[in-house]
């Protein structure tokens, strides 16, 4: 029977399953901004290397054109506040910045950043607040998510169980029999406020008063006091200009403050408050709901004892590329191939995958359809609401995305009650998703914190 997890915010963002059944080491990671470093690896495998880890910088070719490619170093900061402070500091548009992913936000990253309409002259050695260029050149295109490979990490686990230490290579040895499941990891909803896929079904209900009031007045826990002070005012009272006023001007809450200065003057105009976000703020809260959606269906399949590193008959199976990541070679697998998908699987050549959810999604007869129209008769959900008429700009037509990947672990090392980590994920994974499995947190809110 597979391991279910006890922990409430695994069971809010749709983590309900682990695929290990070894017990966990517990620990925690994050108390120092070092002990979780991320790294970006290129596609063609060098990797983009913070200033902690000695790494030299890869080599890249610049070529003339309108666009520089940036070396940044972050710390402490999330994606979204990123590209708010360079697109001020550099007086561009945020749709002149692009990245190939997000980048944990309560760690020390390493990435390329594309700008369009600037000069590496225009660029600053230090953009202040955690932020570093650690190299530019110029280049004719800008950075994209094809550009890389994925991510290696540089992880520290404090105090864990040592009684369980042995429990590290049992757990280990089934991730890599198994398969690590390709779940959305905490940061995609937010561990301090989870709440990116509850706005995002919301919009997708067409619940725009209640997808504003969930970015406004829902307070959580592991909020500042201040913070929850503000929030359960604007339950109170609905005073939205009041409460601007009182909202912290912090980059951290730009989106509340833009919301607020909207509703300010107009306070039952919800649709423009929202539009008041950037877009690609709005899209992750859209694509965070596919993410739950994701999340609960791959649940559901392990919860099932179905494996997730073998083809079922019905089942979506892409082809992977010479670098092992997805291609858009699709096999729809019957009975009498499931031998065959799977010696592509086991070779590297083949991944069985799910659904992201959108408006053009195709659902087929097999275990895993009927687990994903299950999900979504459950949530209520028909594929049409996927097409956002009141901000066609989020409407999503849906995708695939595989439903385990396997880490390529470079060392493990364990000194007292401490675990370093060193490892690899194809872009798109979290690393928090096989930390979840070694240690196993009944309170993930605060052990990933």
């Amino acid at each position: 029977m597979p391991l279910a997890s006890e922990a409430w915010l695994d069971r809010y963002v749709g983590m309900n399953y682990y695929i290990t059944d070894c017990e966990g080491v517990g620990g925690r990671v994050k108390e120092r901004l070092e002990d979780f470093i991320v790294e970006e690896v290129l596609i063609d495998g060098q990797v983009v290397p913070t200033s902690i880890t000695g790494k030299p910088l890869p080599r890249i070719v610049g070529r003339p054109g309108p666009w520089v490619w940036m070396i940044i170093e972050k710390r402490g900061i999330d994606a979204i506040t990123l590209l708010l402070i360079l697109s001020r500091r550099l007086g561009v548009s945020p749709r002149d910045i692009s990245f190939g992913g997000l980048k944990d936000a309560v760690a020390v990253t390493s990435q390329v950043v594309s700008v369009r309409g600037i000069s590496i002259n225009d660029i600053p050695s230090d953009f202040g607040r955690g932020i570093k260029v650690l190299n530019a050149v110029s280049m004719d295109r800008a950075f994209i998510t094809s550009d890389i490979w994925g991510n290696e990490f540089t992880i520290r686990v404090r105090n864990i169980d040592v009684s369980r230490k042995d429990n590290i290579n049992c757990i280990i040895n089934q991730l890599m029999e198994r398969g690590l499941p390709t779940y959305y990891g905490y940061q995609r909803f937010g561990l301090k406020r989870p709440n990116s896929h509850v706005i995002g079904k919301h919009i997708v209900f067409g619940e725009f008063e209640d997808a504003v009031n969930e970015l406004l007045a829902h307070a959580y826990p592991m909020e500042p006091p201040r913070i929850r002070e503000v929030r359960e005012f604007i339950v109170r009272t609905g005073d939205y200009s009041k409460a601007l006023e009182l909202m912290p001007r912090n980059y951290r809450y730009y989106p509340e403050r833009a919301v607020l200065r909207q509703l300010a003057s107009n306070p039952r105009d919800f649709v423009n408050a929202l539009r008041r976000l950037p877009r690609e703020l709005l899209n992750l809260y859209v694509e965070s709901y596919q993410s739950y959606l994701f999340n609960l269906a791959l649940s559901e399949r392990i919860g099932r004892g179905l494996p997730i590193n073998r083809a079922l008959p019905g089942d979506i199976v892409v082809l992977l590329d010479e670098h092992g990541l997805p291609t858009k070679h699709v096999i729809y697998v019957n009975e009498s191939m499931v031998d065959k998908v799977d010696e592509l699987i086991v070779k590297g050549r083949a991944i069985p995958v799910g659904h992201l959810i959108g408006y053009n999604t195709k659902l087929l007869p097999g275990p895993q359809g009927d687990i994903e129209l299950s999900v979504l008769r459950r949530e209520g959900v028909d594929l049409s609401m996927f097409m956002v008429k009141s901000i066609p700009k989020l409407s999503v037509r849906g995708g695939y995305r595989p439903l385990f990947t396997k880490p390529i672990i470079i060392n493990i090392n364990l000194i007292g009650n401490e675990l370093s980590m060193v490892f690899r994920l194809p872009r798109g994974n979290y690393a928090t998703v096989l930390l979840r499995e070694l240690m196993k947190s009944g309170q993930p809110e605060v052990d990933f914190t």
